[in-house]
């Protein structure tokens, strides 16, 4: 009986061990990822420990490991079933010749990637003409779709490279509200207003607070929070400001105030 697991606890680097362990162990077999309920499977195609090919959708081979490294603090579930070796469409083979060498040059795309900080999988996002849909990952998944639309929006010098010509389309038009996050966001510079009243901060503080707002991010290295996630952490700065006084406390409400205001505003975002 073949190797077979289910894992519901996924942080940083646990795809990569995963799929490391699997070509160590030589399996033949699928690897399903789950970003959610509502949300299709990444499907990895493993060929006697080879990372054959990879799925997601209108993503294909090495563009899913690219959204797998992008994205991996939105993965909810990763499953391992043996098997025999499966068919799979040409265009979704993985061509590097070693899963040290892929990860490796897909970790490279991502760190180049000047998309990022505006790609946020989980969020839910309107496209003209196509009502809500239920997350980014969706529009990612059924890019066909899409297609025609965001490459209808005129280049700009604002525009942001990425590995994958669907981030670009997709950066191109959430960064100038043609296309939308559901869920108003709170640009991260402008929490420094609100967090100058609290300074200087303990190291404790610091500490706690700089972990909260990670916690709170769609990823890492994004620019934006959330509406509903900043409600979160402003609620812990002004907690800390009222620790040093009430004119302190009252004032960090004014500023969290005026931020959910000009929010809810959906000026330009600009990014």
């Amino acid at each position: 009986m073949g190797i077979s697991f289910h894992i519901t606890s996924v942080r940083e680097g646990t795809i990569f061990n995963v799929m490391q362990f699997l070509s160590l162990e030589k399996v033949t077999g699928m690897l399903n990822i789950s970003f959610g309920r509502e949300i299709p499977e990444v499907v990895i195609h493993f060929v006697s420990g080879k990372a054959a090919a990879s799925e997601f959708g209108n993503l294909q081979g090495d563009m899913v490991l690219d959204l797998l490294l992008c994205q991996e603090y939105a993965v909810k579930e990763v499953n391992f079933a043996p098997g025999r070796e499966s068919q799979f469409r040409e265009e979704s083979i993985i061509r590097a010749n070693s899963l040290s060498g892929a990860m490796l040059n897909v970790s490279k795309d991502v760190d180049k990637c000047q998309a990022r900080p505006f790609i946020f999988g989980l969020l839910k996002v309107q496209i003209p003409n196509s009502g809500p849909i239920e997350s980014l990952l969706h529009v990612l998944h059924d890019f066909g779709k899409y297609q025609e639309f965001l490459q209808s929006i005129k280049p700009m010098d604002t525009d942001k490279e990425a590995p994958l010509t669907q981030c670009v389309l997709l950066h191109r038009a959430l960064s100038r509200n043609v296309a939308l996050y559901q869920a108003p966001l709170v640009p991260l510079k402008s929490f420094r207003p609100l967090l100058e009243l609290v300074q200087p901060l303990e190291e404790k503080e610091a500490e706690n607070l700089r972990g909260y707002m990670r916690s709170l991010l769609p990823h890492p290295r994004a620019t934006h929070m959330p509406l509903e996630r900043f409600y979160a952490f402003a609620s812990a700065v002004e907690s800390i400001a009222y620790r040093r006084g009430p004119e302190c406390g009252d004032e960090a409400r004014k500023v969290i105030y005026k931020l959910i205001q000009s929010t809810t505003k959906l000026d330009p975002i600009n990014v």
